[in-house]
């Protein structure tokens, strides 16, 4: 057992009911004051990363935001801000933040340096400057060792194609169990489970998934992700069952695209045509207030829905604000609906040169050079991908929609 914090998702999620009433509550009795806002800003987005919540990812921003206004120009919610907008895909403002603390009175806590030194490398790893994104995170973890650091570094080995070295730092992580909560060791457990799925272990992966169920219970996450591998095996009675129990208490277009698909799946074309408008216009108003957080979201469900060009300056956005793998791979795939398949080519191309490894990159690949006519291209792209997973091209693999890439 963990050593302390809430037992399931419903505790942790009461647990953070209340920190959020007694910071708004410190900020009403404290006008003016940067500090209370920027604790509000950090409990909001840690209830928005447990619930998955727009909502409470917005007003994280607003709120330390108000806190930058409020707070002298050599001090200031550095860090928290920094966090908060990594969370909505806002990297400047994080780039921003952290050289704040070069001109800072009193020097920061180690523990400081460590954590702005590993978001020196989030931002040079979304920009796709992925040798200098491993520099600052081996020196963050030099200055002082933390969970947050050892998932960006296994999170870094995973994308380049290093599952063993992932596997070992995430492994460690779990193996911590006097410092870890119940829902860290569900986050170490769904990133190994992730592993496992993108190199074609789905048994295993489901094995982990499940493990993250039994150490922090009934979190929508893990339903989710379990719902999907319900889905692959064909089990299409636990998997709506599971993708509905994921649904439960908050908006998650996301959880709404897997059912969708697994409505297609099913024959279901009504059902599943009618849930994917309704997540097409959840992701859509979010990408009108937050653009470079959903832009992805909603290439998913432009491309889905038959509308190159909506996917195409939707990727393109992506890309702009994180040009790395994933934003790469996006707008190739852009590319290839709207016909430009050589455009495509180079891209993924270029994302190869880069390190970047997985599945996904490879079967587009294939795609493009099919399209071509490179017959030649096209197998060596299929090979690869079959060499990352053997399940690569499963009747069932577009029904994952959690933690394969």
């Amino acid at each position: 057992m963990a050593g302390w914090g809430p037992a399931d998702f419903p505790s942790a999620l009461a647990t953070l009911q209340r920190d959020v009433a007694r910071e708004r509550a410190r900020v009403e009795a404290s006008p003016g004051q940067w500090m209370p806002l920027e604790t509000l800003a950090m409990v909001l987005h840690a209830r928005g990363q447990l619930n998955g919540s727009h909502a409470d990812h917005a007003a994280a921003l607003d709120a330390v935001n108000a806190a930058r206004a409020a707070a002298p120009a050599a001090s200031g919610p550095v860090l928290a801000r920094a966090v908060v907008a990594l969370s909505l895909h806002q990297n400047t403002i994080a780039r921003e933040e952290v050289a704040r603390l070069a001109h800072f009175a009193i020097p920061p806590a180690p523990s400081d340096l460590a954590e702005a030194e590993a978001i020196r490398g989030d931002v040079a790893f979304y920009a796709g400057h992925y040798a200098r994104a491993i520099r600052h995170y081996r020196a963050a973890d030099r200055i002082e060792r933390s969970p947050g650091t050892m998932v960006r570094l296994a999170d870094w080995h995973r994308h380049m194609g290093d599952f063993d070295a992932a596997r070992t730092l995430l492994g460690r992580g779990l193996a911590d169990r006097a410092t870890t909560t119940p829902w860290m060791r569900a986050s170490y457990l769904l990133q190994l489970g992730a592993i496992e799925l993108q190199s074609g272990n789905w048994a295993a992966a489901e094995r982990l998934f499940s493990a993250a169920d039994r150490a922090f219970p009934d979190w929508w996450l893990v339903k989710a992700h379990l719902g999907q591998m319900a889905a692959v095996r064909s089990d299409f009675a636990t998997a709506e069952m599971l993708y509905r129990e994921a649904m439960t208490g908050a908006e998650r277009p996301s959880v709404m695209d897997a059912l969708a698909a697994l409505y297609r799946a099913m024959g279901r074309t009504a059902d599943a045509d009618a849930l994917a408008v309704r997540a097409a216009a959840l992701w859509n108003a979010r990408v009108d207030s937050h653009p470079e957080a959903y832009a992805d979201h909603a290439f998913e469900a432009a491309l889905a829905a038959g509308d190159p060009v909506r996917a195409w300056r939707l990727a393109a956005l992506n890309y702009r604000a994180r040009p790395y793998g994933d934003g790469r791979i996006g707008l190739a795939r852009a590319a290839l609906a709207r016909g430009r398949a050589q455009s495509a080519r180079a891209i993924l191309e270029e994302l190869e040169r880069t390190g970047w490894r997985s599945t996904e990159q490879y079967r587009v690949l294939a795609d493009v050079c099919t399209q071509i006519g490179d017959r030649t291209c096209a197998a060596r792209a299929r090979r690869q991908a079959l060499a990352i997973s053997p399940q690569a091209y499963h009747p069932r693999a577009d029904l994952l929609a959690f933690g394969h890439h």
